[in-house]
């Protein structure tokens, strides 16, 4: 069987990070049927105003925590480089993908990094798909090629060749995702995107007005990078 680790991020969602605690079970039935085992859960808490804590949760689940609240991509880079698995599977806390997805991405987990989509759904604001437009504009120019969709919060790394791309991720918010898949082809590594159910999620922390430009800086930055 494959070592399995569940890394989820968690910032101020005490609540939904308990309401996933209760959900392990899908991961665990979509583990073993694909020839994975799932031995941790880590939640890493990135500087929550409230410490997270689970009373009476399983020897196999952890939590991590650093203060101040540094960014999901830094957060989501310690939990993978604390993992005792040989793949890390990165979920958002609200499980808009919903964990038992990890079926539909277990074929591909020789690939270094595979990535959740949500491609093509329907439903998207105006100005989501403004900011979309403009933010996959500047994904190109930042030299990634071939993945629709960088931001779906499920993701699997094989740990093993995606340990040194981790090591070296400067973005700590949310463009970490477009440099790590940045890194990885230009190392030569294979990036496979699967299309999964997207739920959507009950709230996000991502703020459009000041999280968006941070985004858009983050990614002209790469774009300058040789």
């Amino acid at each position: 069987m494959k070592s399995l680790s569940l890394v989820v991020p968690v910032f101020n969602s005490p609540d939904l990070a308990r309401t996933a605690l209760g959900r392990l079970a899908e991961l665990k039935d979509a583990a073993a049927a694909t020839g994975f085992t799932l031995v941790e859960t880590v939640f890493v808490d990135d500087g929550s105003a409230e410490p997270l804590v689970f009373d009476g949760a399983p020897a196999d689940v952890r939590v991590l925590r650093h203060e101040p609240n540094r960014g999901k991509g830094y957060s989501v880079r310690e939990g993978v480089l604390a993992a005792k698995g040989d793949w890390a599977l990165m979920s958002d806390v609200d499980l808009s993908a919903p964990l038992g997805e990890f079926a539909k991405l277990a074929p591909q987990a020789d690939a270094w990094m595979v990535c959740g989509s949500r491609y093509g759904r329907p439903g998207m604001p105006l100005r989501r798909k403004l900011l979309s437009w403009l933010f996959h504009l500047m994904v190109r120019l930042a030299g990634v090629k071939g993945v629709h969709d960088t931001q779906c919060g499920f993701k699997l790394f094989r740990v093993d060749v995606m340990r040194r791309i981790f090591e070296a991720l400067k973005t700590e918010r949310f463009s970490f995702d477009v440099e790590l898949i940045r890194r990885v082809q230009r190392a030569g590594g294979k990036v496979v995107e699967v299309p999964v159910v997207w739920e959507g999620g009950t709230r996000s922390s991502l703020r459009i007005f000041t999280d968006a430009p941070r985004m858009l800086w983050d990614l002209f930055k790469l774009s300058r990078e040789k």
